[in-house]
């Protein structure tokens, strides 16, 4: 038994591979053990894998090679100076961000390592609000709310971020989870940057109910606006209630 993608992320990532020419490098946080986006590739590529589940750690060392390096750590924004120190002098290929939490200040901090790719879970119980959850170290979606639906950040936050970096949102996975950027000097004329107003596809949730439906049991709660946050975490840095 191998591990393998939860949906059609294989799929997607072939797909772009036979469209792009991309390092065969690649960082993925967090994953699960037998399921995670970049699973296809770990035979042969160069890969970290981060999280802070030890099962996950272990049963990744089980299966990969010297290839693949996989660590167990609590992921903050201090801790992400030993990705910037794997990859290096490394071209990356694929970065694959997906904790159900800071996802988005995450991304804001590794997208100056130049991904060809860039894999990026979003929420769609926000809707096309450009918002994200604020920054905590300790930030836990089992203890935000109830519905563990207040995490991460929503399509249109994840697009902001990549347009202001020089990156196109080009795939959407079909189970409305997955957002998929590329580095725009890698763009051709046949491609088609998709835009997240037409783009975006709802998450089936388990209990049948929609995004919409979602949003109105913690529209209460607090988020960022990315379009008007600092670019840092200091003074400024623009917390608020987001209104319906």
């Amino acid at each position: 038994m191998r591990p393998r993608a939860q949906n059609d992320e294989e799929v997607v990532i072939r797909r772009l591979l036979h469209r792009y020419r991309i390092p065969h490098t690649f960082v993925e946080f967090g994953f699960s053990g037998w399921e995670f986006n970049c699973a296809s590739l770990a035979q042969d590529w160069e890969g970290l894998l981060l999280d802070a589940d030890a099962y996950n750690i272990k049963i990744a060392k089980s299966i990969w090679g010297d290839n693949i390096t996989a660590k167990r750590m609590w992921i903050t924004l201090e801790s992400l100076d030993e990705v910037v120190q794997w990859v290096g002098s490394k071209a990356l290929g694929i970065l694959s961000i997906d904790v159900d939490g800071n996802d988005y200040w995450f991304l804001q901090r590794l997208i100056s390592l130049r991904p060809a790719i860039i894999i990026a879970e979003y929420n769609s119980s926000f809707g096309l609000r450009p918002i994200t959850v604020p920054y905590e170290a300790d930030f836990d979606r089992l203890e935000k709310h109830p519905t563990h639906t207040y995490y991460g950040a929503s399509l249109s936050a994840f697009d902001f971020l990549a347009r202001q970096n020089g990156y196109s949102l080009i795939e959407i996975g079909i189970a409305g989870v997955n957002a998929f950027f590329v580095r725009d000097d890698l763009l051709t004329g046949d491609d088609v940057i998709l835009r997240p107003q037409c783009a975006f596809r709802e998450k089936m949730f388990l209990d049948g109910s929609r995004p919409s439906e979602q949003w109105e049991r913690i529209k209460h709660l607090s988020y960022v606006s990315v379009e008007s946050a600092s670019d840092s975490l200091g003074d400024g840095f623009s917390v608020h209630r987001a209104m319906a």
